[in-house]
């Protein structure tokens, strides 16, 4: 897969960067860039154009970012160190990939379901009644997530799932289909009375996109 990455890296090629706070790992910025020199297992990236007082700061050398190589029709995702940089502020910054570098393409994690415990708001309808209820994920994949609660669903249920992934980045409302909800075998809490495995739908691309990166990011074990 490496050797797939180096042959898809190609100048003005379009990338997202994403940087975390060392201080405090729940806190992120994205930014979108684009490729202008490479060099073997290392290219160059243009300088953030937004947010540059909260990124620049943090862009120092050795610290792991996370890319997306925008290739059609599946991008990259892969985790490169921040090599060398810019000697001025309109200069771009080496970005190297370690040999040993998971790279992956996004459709191949995309239905990977990985092991995450986050609060979420469902809303559902019951007879005449719009309901909104607390419940709590166990796993996320870029198709869907199962979520425990006090209440069952039957199979093809709409659901509006309400979900944030970190405390910088903004609330996900994310419709979904019940594939399954069952009794839950083991209850961590409570509430935990079922067990309900939904599909999304209606996703779109920049939705799914920030979805498998951070299954992909909290399998890859960096935020602690």
């Amino acid at each position: 897969m490496l050797s797939q990455l180096q042959a898809a890296l190609a100048i003005k090629c379009k990338v997202q960067v994403t940087v975390w706070n060392p201080a405090d790992e729940s806190v992120e910025y994205t930014f979108p860039s684009y490729i202008m020199a490479t060099d073997e297992l290392a290219f160059m990236v243009a300088p953030p154009t937004i947010q540059q007082n909260q990124i620049v700061p943090l862009l120092t050398q050795n610290m792991v970012v996370g890319v997306v190589l925008e290739t059609y029709p599946n991008p990259f995702i892969f985790y490169p160190v921040i090599h060398s940089l810019p000697t001025d502020i309109q200069g771009g910054y080496w970005l190297k990939i370690p040999p040993d570098s998971q790279v992956e393409l996004i459709q191949q994690r995309k239905h990977v379901r990985i092991p995450m415990v986050l609060p979420i708001e469902v809303d559902y309808t019951l007879g005449d009644k719009n309901i909104r209820m607390q419940a709590r994920t166990e796993d996320v994949s870029g198709g869907g997530l199962r979520f425990t609660s006090i209440t069952q669903f039957r199979s093809g249920q709409e659901l509006l799932l309400h979900v944030q992934f970190a405390p910088s980045q903004p609330i996900m409302h994310l419709k979904t289909r019940v594939v399954f909800s069952a009794q839950n075998r083991v209850k961590r809490q409570p509430d935990d009375l079922y067990a309900t495995a939904c599909q999304f739908t209606d996703m779109d691309n920049k939705q799914e996109m920030l979805i498998v990166r951070e299954c992909f990011r909290r399998e890859l074990g960096l935020k602690r």
